[in-house]
């Protein structure tokens, strides 16, 4: 009875997929990076973390603005759009919902092939560094002990403390992908993406209709396939920030998920750059020398995944190494 089943799915699921491949309007697209979304993270009311001398929403946009102009010299035939190009919120949202929602509308409306989302990280203590106590010793002290009729004096090992200063030495890159667990939004935003769309098949002119399975099948589909890009493009970040001399701390998803990433469809990265609550790394982070380095490393990873997906060569002359390696 199994194999009979399967001899009739089988048929059944190649005429889907021939049908699939002519109707679906992301499927007619060539593959490779045509266009790349720049996401400076934060902005307003919104600013993210905050350092000794800086804030999240500054030094992302510094950084993102660095690297649309790089990938636009590296790249010339790749099309950069920002999220946002100034301080705020993008497009003066009031409120944090609003605010991602937009960012992943400008994706989404760009169709955009890769999402670049540039952060920084904090700890939870205070930036640069705290005081802590500690006993050191102890003294006698004569101290009140009862209540009423009963009190009387003790002697007591009272502890001699210390307070110290404590560095806060976090340091290194992240990148995050979207929490695996979490596609509905994921599956939403890619047929969002082409929703709405007209497009030739052999029998003329048609519109994609998203809510149909033949839809939601194929947005599963690109969702399994954007979530191995991503995985990919978050790893070769890591290993060109590794290189560089960078501490990382590997390719991570958050428990929560993280909306920005699961909101546009297509492959979609978040890079924490560093912490703002470290000292040094704060200020190698607000430098140019700093921000140009983290770009070039985005750009180097950006070079080895262009390669992987699209088939190319990367020039000699290049400092990246072959992404077979």
């Amino acid at each position: 009875m199994v194999k009979k089943m399967a001899a009739l799915m089988i048929p059944a699921l190649m005429c889907f997929m021939i049908s699939f491949n002519k109707i679906s309007p992301i499927a007619a697209q060539k593959p490779g990076l045509h266009t790349i979304i720049v996401d400076a993270g934060h902005g307003g009311q919104f600013h993210g973390t905050r350092g000794l001398i800086s804030k999240e929403e500054d030094v992302t946009l510094d950084i993102a603005l660095k690297l649309g102009e790089a990938i636009k010299k590296e790249f010339p035939e790749v099309k950069v759009v920002y999220t946002r190009t100034v301080a705020g919120s993008v497009e003066n949202a009031t409120t944090l919902k609003e605010d991602l929602h937009n960012r992943a509308q400008i994706a989404n409306q760009a169709k955009g092939d890769l999402f670049i989302s540039i952060h920084c990280d904090a700890t939870p203590k205070p930036p640069g560094g705290y005081y802590l106590k500690r006993v050191i010793g102890h003294k006698k002290k004569l101290e009140y002990v009862g209540k009423g009729k009963k009190k009387r004096k003790k002697m007591v090992n009272a502890p001699i403390y210390e307070s110290y200063w404590v560095k806060n030495m976090m340091t290194g890159v992240t990148p995050y992908i979207w929490k695996a667990e979490k596609t509905s939004d994921k599956v939403n935003a890619i047929n969002d993406e082409s929703g709405g769309e007209e497009f030739d098949d052999s029998t003329g002119n048609v519109e994609w209709d998203t809510e149909s399975p033949e839809a939601k099948m194929r947005a599963q589909l690109y969702e399994q396939k954007y979530f191995r890009k991503s995985a990919v493009f978050a790893s070769i970040v890591n290993d060109e920030f590794q290189k560089a001399g960078r501490r990382t701390w590997g390719v991570k998803q958050r428990d929560k998920g993280i909306q920005v990433l699961q909101a546009t469809g297509m492959p979609s990265v978040l890079i924490e750059t560093g912490y703002l609550t470290n000292k040094e790394e704060e200020e190698y982070l607000n430098s140019d020398d700093g921000q140009n380095e983290v770009v070039q490393d985005i750009i180097a990873a950006l070079k080895r995944y262009k390669q992987q997906i699209e088939g190319t060569r990367i020039s000699s002359t290049s400092s990246t190494t072959d992404s077979s390696k």
